[in-house]
């Protein structure tokens, strides 16, 4: 455990609360829950990185790669097959601190759409600092009180110039007391809210039930390990693109790469969801990215496992995400296995439990039979 989760124990313990049930449930929504409110942005993963660590079943070794990922190793047989997901999700970050006690921000990477950084205004928000949660709220002014031009400024036109967080202080030596610093991640606050028919909504839900379904799959393995070598990957940083020209793999999945170098991978992520019947829906199972439309054998032995699980699957072809891209070569095999998440990359993420299990008992029914490898 690094000096930056140590000094931020204090931060773990308070999201740690509002997580429900017992801390020693294995089911994946008990998982989803506990992770939930943990944030982690790109290059801020540390206080998720230590909350997978504290999940996981106690005698697996934790791996790194020295960027922040972890992973842990079962089975012993054959080239790995590595499964992987992002540890890190989109955010914001403390970019200043004004005279009068209000907080500028940014963003460490590029938005994932034009629109995110709009969703911030009137929002109430968590500054993750070291010495624990800080609440603020994105100022909103009164509408009724401005100008037609100066409303569709703020409105259509929002961007991080226009955003200030107020955290109830007055002055930046006080904002500087409660122990908010230069580049602390800042996030939605975690509103994880139930909906009916068996549907979950939360900023970033997506990317945290993705990485309990991993949590998951990591506790059965370890009572019955897999009859294959498998490591099992959480990434940090794969928001950043690596450096070089033409596609730009995702720097944490090209660090993944060269430290476990398996011959299949894995890569379980998210992918949007919508009504209109042209792509991926809620409650319809798993999506099968395919970046072309060609029957490889991980997509067969992945096809299989459903059918054998009588699991239903979702198809998408489309091209090969930064996540992927450094695995793709003749020497190796690479598949994206995706939960499809209703308006993501929103504060309102929704995600369907069914998928969410179904994702978990896919993956799992594909490890014990080997893949036919």
């Amino acid at each position: 455990m690094n000096d930056r989760i140590a000094k931020r124990t204090g931060l773990l313990l308070a999201l740690a609360c509002l997580a429900s049930g017992s801390l020693l449930a294995k089911d994946v929504k008990s998982l989803t829950k506990k992770i939930f409110p943990v944030p982690s942005t790109t290059g801020n993963e540390d206080l998720l990185a230590g909350k997978i660590r504290g999940l996981l079943p106690p005698g697996l070794a934790v791996e790194e790669d020295g960027l922040g990922t972890v992973a842990v190793r079962l089975g012993s047989r054959g080239a790995p097959t590595l499964l992987l997901a992002a540890l890190d999700g989109y955010g914001h970050m403390v970019s200043g601190i004004t005279s009068d006690g209000y907080l500028t921000i940014d963003r460490p990477v590029a938005p994932p759409h034009a629109r995110f950084d709009a969703y911030l205004l009137g929002q109430p928000v968590v500054v993750s600092t070291a010495r624990g949660p800080v609440q603020g709220v994105v100022s909103q002014p009164a509408m009724h009180l401005l100008t037609q031009e100066r409303r569709k400024t703020l409105v259509e036109n929002f961007s991080l110039e226009n955003a200030f967080i107020d955290i109830g202080v007055r002055s930046e030596r006080e904002a500087r007391d409660k122990g908010v610093e230069l580049l602390d991640a800042v996030t939605f606050w975690p509103a994880l809210t139930e909906l009916a028919g068996e549907k979950w909504s939360g900023p970033s839900l997506g990317q945290k039930a993705v990485a309990a379904v991993l949590v998951a799959v990591a506790e059965s393995l370890a009572k019955e390990p897999p009859p294959e070598e498998t490591v099992i990957a959480w990434a940090a940083q794969t928001k950043f693109a690596a450096r070089g020209r033409g596609a730009r793999p995702a720097l944490g999945a090209l660090r993944a790469k060269t430290k476990w170098n398996p011959g299949r991978t894995v890569v379980v992520d998210v992918i949007a969801a919508g009504n209109d019947g042209t792509g991926p829906v809620l409650g319809k199972g798993p999506v099968l990215v395919l970046a072309k439309d060609e029957p490889t054998a991980l997509r067969q032995a992945f096809e299989r496992a459903a059918a054998g699980a009588g699991i239903a699957c979702q198809f998408l072809a489309t091209l090969d995400s930064p996540l992927a891209l450094p695995f793709a070569g003749p020497q190796s095999e690479v598949l994206t296995v995706a939960l499809p998440v209703q308006f993501l990359h929103t504060p309102s993420e929704v995600v369907d439990l069914g998928d969410l299990e179904a994702l978990r008992d896919l993956i799992e029914k594909f490890l014990r039979t080997g893949g036919g490898q």
